[in-house]
């Protein structure tokens, strides 16, 4: 099978999930990440490849009707009943090669320019031309987990995705459902012609839960306090525990203000 140019390897060396016998409905046993996952404050040192299209974090899941709002963390680049005791391959890896290391350390520093970032793992999971379960077609895709232990980033590869009547997703959720998405599709096939990172059948996530923040941000949000929302509002009188000198003056409170004042101009 000639590959997408977004695909990356795949096929030496790798562990075909499940092993013997093929499964429908199958899953992986539970994979050690050399570098664990962090998904959205939460650190996995484990993953499951599952047939029908998902990786899970804590146990494996047979289902195949996709539904991301399920109380777990999923990470799920095509959730649709596919059947690979019919054909294809479903397969994975965590790599660590340079040459993979800096393919993936390239993408995620184009696609992500505030961020600095360099990955020491990338889990590479790629489903081969594997069969709907309703027959019709096949599916081709790949996910990617990009990490190092500060920054997590998902990858996802779509080469030839056939039309199908099965119900099927493209997304990703959490165990609380505050960090969900859904790819906005509305065939299947259009998951290899569009994309959120200008690459067509290629889609980019970061997915650790820190903020989007350039480098020279400090980091924000753990225990801060929030202005509450008010057009032209400022907060509360602050007082410095330590007291601020500012040309001469000497000041023990601040006030944090909505908007910036323009000067009067006449």
């Amino acid at each position: 099978l000639e590959m997408p140019a977004n695909v990356l390897p795949f096929g030496n060396g790798e562990r075909i999930t499940p092993l013997k016998p093929r499964l429908d409905n199958g899953s992986s046993e539970a994979i050690t990440l050399q570098q664990p996952f962090k998904f959205f404050g939460r650190t996995h040192n484990q993953t499951f490849v599952n047939n029908n299209g998902h990786l899970t974090f804590t146990e494996p899941l047979s289902d195949y009707i996709p539904l991301l709002n399920s109380g777990r963390d999923i990470v799920a680049p095509l959730w649709t009943h596919l059947d690979n005791r019919r054909g294809g391959t479903i397969s994975y890896r965590e790599d660590t090669s340079s040459a993979v290391l800096e393919l993936v350390t390239a993408a995620i520093d184009q696609y992500f320019p505030n961020i600095t970032f360099a990955a020491t793992s990338a889990f590479v999971v790629t489903w081969d031309s594997v069969p709907y379960h309703s027959g019709g077609g096949v599916a081709t895709f790949q996910m990617v987990f990009v990490s190092n232990v500060h920054r997590s980033f998902i990858l996802i590869n779509y080469g030839d995705i056939a039309e199908t009547e099965q119900m099927w997703l493209a997304g990703y959720n959490t165990l609380d459902s505050v960090h969900s998405f859904t790819v906005p599709v509305t065939s299947a096939p259009e998951l290899s012609s569009s994309s959120n990172i200008n690459m067509n059948g290629r889609r980019s996530f970061h997915v650790d839960g820190s903020p989007n923040l350039p480098n020279n941000f400090l980091a924000s949000g753990d225990g801060e306090i929030i202005n509450p929302p008010a057009e032209d509002g400022s907060s509360d009188v602050i007082f410095l525990q330590k007291p601020f000198k500012y040309f001469g003056r000497t000041y023990n409170q601040i006030f944090v203000s909505e908007q910036q004042r323009l000067p009067n101009v006449h």
